[in-house]
């Protein structure tokens, strides 16, 4: 049985503000299934045995809706090299517009994302694999400033050792293919006063114009940097009678005693809003000691380094492949064993997320279990859209996605006749493991208690597995101030954060066609079942589509009609009248029921469920109760905040979709607890 998430009963309290925090989000996720749902046989292509016809359906737009336009030959030719930031206005509202085929102000969904979106679906109420779960990107953490209490503060602590007392500095040497570390000199071999490896010099302390090319902390322009340096030095006593090092007479002309690299790592206004940066020193290295000798770095913590880069690592004055691993640089670094087993461009460097007993950095996809993502199985999302399993097997789809347009706008079409632009949207935050990971109290996994949280480095699948399909929460009526930037000084600022959008408004009315062939019954029930979505009596569903699902966009309204095409019937007539005989007819509501009826009745009999209707089942509920029109409250489906006070710090569990709403006490156990539409608990 798989890791079970058990959903938070108390606030985290955070004793330096004395605020107390729930953990929010617009996501939340349906947990993996415990077994999948195969097809063992598939149709034979060359006859039609089974179901073909088409669905045609109409889609209204409930919420502002955006699908963003490829670039076109001739702009691409132009400007594709260029990064978005880094396009003029005009170029950028001509990046801006919303997908179309023909003219710009004649939007078009293309059938691509309404396939997308229906097969993943398919896949969640099929029982279907995980297999999109990625392997690219790597785990790699710190916890530098952590709270002892953290989960991630012991793990840290024992790579680089208490204050960073293991960490030590040198020098990059390449030989053949192998990368060896030159150690620097140790301040403390020097006769000075320091325990650590390196020295650290305010950054007020560095003379203006004293070191050619420099660049502060809150420059505009400033980047990470290394400077060769020459520097005196005075040892001085504090107050408390602690003697240390001052660096004095700093510049880049060599005339100081001392010789070395100064080493400007970054200022942290990347990740954070802040106008000015919160960091205020920089590290200086001594030379290369001669009579050190020189310490090769361990072949898998080079891969594990690489495939954990980040997109800041990659980019100058760093390698874009290699990161820090620039021949002659200095690095910081940790030895074990006669190697080095980790390093980094800073003494607080990332270090990679590693299960117990093995030494390969991990990933997304190591946290799915192996049964629930194998090649060898078809789901029955694959026998009805395709699959490609190695280069020896593959299968064509059954199902085919046209484009939806416009059938009718009657208070127009377009959001906002100009070009907008959104609040920012981040990336997925992984290493936010409290939101992405299951806690399981019964594996001493507690989400009341920060110190026991499963991490990246939790074994999986005996403790932990992701929490399963992300899916967002819809937010009812959105207007434009829900979506804009209004803070034109925050756009400014963060140029490279910020895109343009041409959304179209709620009220517009589409249609498109899914045309399907020899499909089973119940695969064609699966298809029908997303579509109307048949959930408890009295409930509205919506799907979601397109971008800004976050702010509440993308939600629409689906009204499938089946026909249904007699193969054998066809070639007993040519001509209806002036057309060809195609022998399509519509099909009656209740063998619409009858099919999915037989869907529902394919997965409970595979999963073991003694139910009568799928939606039944507490997985199906939770992905009914997410697809709720229209939804929560929205102060339980934000974001949590970083300023003014980071509600993050203390890293509070995401609940579990019904339990999102947060505890009246911080006592008392929950389960079973849904909050209604207002966010009450009933």
């Amino acid at each position: 049985m798989l890791p079970k998430h058990s959903s938070p009963t108390e606030k985290r309290f955070d004793k330096k503000t004395k605020n107390s925090f729930w953990a929010y989000a617009p996501y939340n996720f349906i947990p993996l299934p415990e077994k999948l749902v195969t097809v063992n046989e598939l149709p034979d292509q060359d006859s039609y045995t089974n179901n073909t016809g088409y669905v045609k359906c109409t889609m209204k737009t409930e919420s502002p809706l955006y699908v963003r336009c490829p670039m076109t030959p001739s702009f691409f030719s132009k400007w594709g090299d260029k990064k978005y930031y880094e396009l003029d206005t005009d170029q950028k509202n001509e990046r801006a517009h919303f997908f179309y085929r023909e003219q710009k102000n004649c939007p078009v969904i293309p059938g691509s994302s309404l396939r997308g979106m229906i097969r993943s679906l398919i896949e969640i109420a099929g029982y279907g694999k995980i297999q999109w779960v990625t392997d690219d990107t790597k785990v790699t953490y710190r916890a530098v400033a952590s709270s002892q209490n953290d989960p991630l503060s012991e793990p840290y602590k024992n790579i680089l050792g208490k204050y960073g007392k293991k960490v030590n500095a040198g020098y990059l040497i390449k030989h053949s293919k192998e990368w060896w570390v030159k150690p620097a000199k140790k301040p403390s071999e020097l006769g000075f006063p320091d325990r650590t490896a390196y020295l650290k010099i305010k950054e007020k302390n560095i003379p203006d114009n004293a070191i050619a090319g420099f660049k502060k902390l809150n420059d505009d322009r400033y980047k990470p940097q290394y400077h060769e340096i020459s520097f005196n030095v005075d040892i001085l006593e504090s107050k408390k009678g602690n003697k240390y090092t001052y660096i004095k007479d700093l510049d880049s002309l060599g005339s100081g005693k001392y010789k070395g690299f100064l080493v400007c790592s970054g200022n942290m206004l990347e990740t954070n809003s802040e106008i000015q940066s919160n960091r205020n020193s920089h590290t200086i290295i001594f030379e290369e000691n001669e009579e050190a000798e020189e310490i090769k770095i361990n072949e898998q913590a080079i891969k594990n380094y690489i495939s954990g880069l980040t997109p800041f690592q990659k980019e100058p004055p760093f390698n874009d492949i290699r990161g820090c691993l620039v021949e002659g640089r200095p690095i910081f670094y940790v030895e074990r064993r006669g190697e080095v087993f980790f390093f980094g461009h800073c003494p607080n460097f990332r270090v990679p997320a590693i299960f117990p007993q093995k030494t390969n950095i991990t990933s997304p996809v190591d946290f799915v279990p192996e049964h629930l993502r194998s090649e060898n199985k078809t789901d029955i999302a694959e026998a009805i859209f395709g699959y490609i399993h190695g280069k020896a097997d593959s299968r064509a789809g059954r199902v085919f996605f046209t484009d939806a347009r416009v059938e009718y706008a009657d208070e127009g079409i377009w959001f906002d006749e100009e070009m907008v632009t959104p609040k920012v949207l981040a990336t997925p935050s992984p290493t936010t493991f409290q939101h992405y990971l299951v806690q399981d109290s019964r594996k001493a996994h507690n989400p009341d208690k920060k110190e026991e949280l499963a991490h990246y480095a939790t074994p999986s699948p005996d403790e932990t597995v992701i929490r399963g399909h992300k899916l967002y929460w819809h937010k009812g009526k959105v207007d434009l101030e829900d979506i804009i930037e209004s803070d034109i000084k925050k756009i400014e600022k963060y140029p490279t954060q910020y895109t343009r959008i041409k959304p179209i408004k709620s009220g517009v009315t589409f249609s498109f066609r899914i045309y399907f062939e020899n499909l089973k019954d119940f695969e064609l029930g699966a298809l029908l079942w997303v579509l109307t979505l048949p959930g408890e009596k009295g409930k509205e569903y919506r799907h979601s589509l397109g971008m800004g699902k976050p702010f509440g966009m993308g939600a629409i309204k689906i009204e499938p009609k089946l026909y249904e095409c007699k193969r054998d019937e066809r070639y007993q007539k040519l001509f209806e009248g002036d057309s060809w005989y195609e022998a399509v007819h519509k099909v009656p509501k209740e063998s619409i029921t009858k099919l999915i009826n037989t869907f529902e009745k394919h997965i409970l009999d595979q999963i073991g469920e003694e139910k009568d209707q799928l939606n039944e089942v507490d997985r199906i509920k939770i992905l009914l109760y997410m697809m709720e029109w229209k939804g929560p409250s929205t102060d339980l489906t934000r974001y949590l905040q970083i300023n003014p006070v980071n509600e993050y710090k203390e890293r509070p569990v995401l609940p579990d979709p019904f339990n999102i709403s947060p505890p009246k006490s911080h006592k008392g156990d929950r389960k079973g607890c849904r909050p209604s539409g207002n966010g009450e608990c009933h």
